[in-house]
C-alpha cells in the first residue's frame, strides 16, 4: 500500500518528532534511554509504527506484540504505559482530523492497534477506560507540550546568538556536507560496494558532529540510521533491485544537507534551525523500508510516490 511523500512528512512532523522528544525527556525513561543506541532504536520503532498504523496494519499488529513480549520479560522497566500510548493515540487522531480529508483507513486500523494494546498491556481486571487516561489532566498538559508553535522556533540568528556550537565543530559540520555531497555526486565512480563504504563512512562522522550539539540531535539520529542501513547492506547494494531509488535518495539527502548546511550555518538565514527534522527522518524512514521487508514480504513492500 502506498503513502504519499507529503503524509508521510506531515506525520513525521505533527506525531513522531514531538512524540520522540516527549519520551526522551521523560523521567520514568531517563534511565533506560541514557544509552544513544537504544534511544535511536526506540524512535526509529515509533516512527515505524506510525507509518504501518497508515499502511499496514498486520506490521502495527507484530510491533505491539514485539513490546508487549519485551515489556512482560522486563527488558523495558516502565510500569505503567497508559499516559505514553494514550498520548501516542491523540497525536495520531488529532493529525488525521487535521488532514483535509482524514483517512477512514487509518482510523480503523488506529481503533485496532488501540484495542491491542490494552490487550496486551492491561492489568488483569483492568477497564479500558482505566487504561487509557483520555481527558485527563496529565495528557492536557502532556498534549501542550506536544503542539509545536511558531514563537518555539530558534531562528539561526538566535542559535548562533546562544554560542553553543563553536567554531571548529561548524567547520567539520560544512566540510563534511561538502565532502559528501563529492562523493554522492561523483559522476565519474562506479556505484559498487566500495562507493556505499564511502558514503556510510562519511554519514557517520557527520551524524557524530551533529549528534555533539543536542539542538542536531534528530538530523545526526537520521544520518546515524542511514549509515547503519548502509553498512549493513553493503553486500547487495551495489545490485540491489531499487538501485536506482536508492540513489536518488541518498542525492537528494545530501542537497537537502548543503542547503541546510547553508541555510543555518553559513547564511544563517533560515527561520527554525530545525526545519530540516522531519524531511531528513521521512527519508530515512524510506531507506530502512527499502531493506526491512523479507523475500516473501517484498511484493507487499511500502512505496512511496
Amino acid at each position: 500500500m502506498g503513502i504519499s511523500i507529503k503524509s508521510l512528512e506531515s506525520l513525521v512532523d505533527s506525531v513522531v518528532l514531538p512524540f520522540e522528544k516527549f519520551i526522551m525527556e521523560a523521567p520514568k525513561l531517563a534511565e533506560y534511554l541514557s544509552d544513544p543506541e537504544v534511544s535511536k532504536v526506540h524512535n526509529m520503532a515509533v516512527a515505524k509504527l506510525t507509518v504501518y498504523i497508515y499502511s499496514d496494519i498486520k506490521r502495527a499488529y507484530a510491533y505491539i506484540e514485539e513490546g508487549a513480549k519485551a515489556h512482560r520479560e522486563k527488558h523495558i522497566p516502565v510500569h505503567n504505559l497508559q499516559e505514553f500510548y494514550s498520548l501516542y493515540f491523540v497525536l495520531c487522531r488529532e493529525w488525521n482530523q487535521n488532514q483535509t480529508k482524514p483517512d477512514d483507513t487509518f482510523t480503523q486500523n488506529l481503533a485496532i492497534i488501540e484495542e491491542f494494546v490494552f490487550e496486551s498491556f492491561a492489568y488483569e481486571g483492568e477497564s479500558k477506560e482505566d487504561f487509557f487516561i483520555y481527558g485527563s489532566d496529565t495528557l492536557k498538559q502532556d498534549l501542550d507540550k506536544m503542539h509545536y508553535k511558531d514563537e518555539a522556533k530558534i531562528t539561526a540568528e538566535e542559535f548562533y546568538a546562544e554560542g553553543s556550537m563553536d567554531d571548529f565543530d561548524r567547520h567539520d559540520i560544512l566540510e563534511c556536507a561538502h565532502e559528501l555531497s563529492d562523493i554522492v555526486h561523483d559522476k565519474n565512480i562506479e556505484y559498487d560496494e566500495g562507493y556505499f563504504t564511502r558514503v556510510y563512512e562519511h554519514f557517520l562522522v557527520y551524524a557524530a558532529i551533529l549528534e555533539k550539539n543536542t539542538d542536531f540531535r534528530d538530523l545526526g539520529f537520521s544520518l546515524s540510521k542511514l549509515s547503519q542501513f548502509l553498512e549493513q547492506n553493503l553486500s547487495v547494494l551495489p545490485n540491489h533491485p531499487k538501485k536506482k531509488a536508492i540513489l536518488v535518495i541518498l542525492g537528494a539527502i545530501v542537497e537537502d544537507m548543503l542547503s541546510w548546511v547553508k541555510t543555518v550555518l553559513q547564511e544563517r538565514t533560515a527561520v527554525d534551525i530545525h526545519y530540516l527534522d522531519a524531511s531528513l527522518l521521512s527519508s530515512t524512514i524510506q531507506f530502512e523500508m527499502m531493506f526491512s521487508a523479507s523475500q516473501e514480504e517484498a511484493e507487499d513492500d511500502l512505496e512511496f510516490f
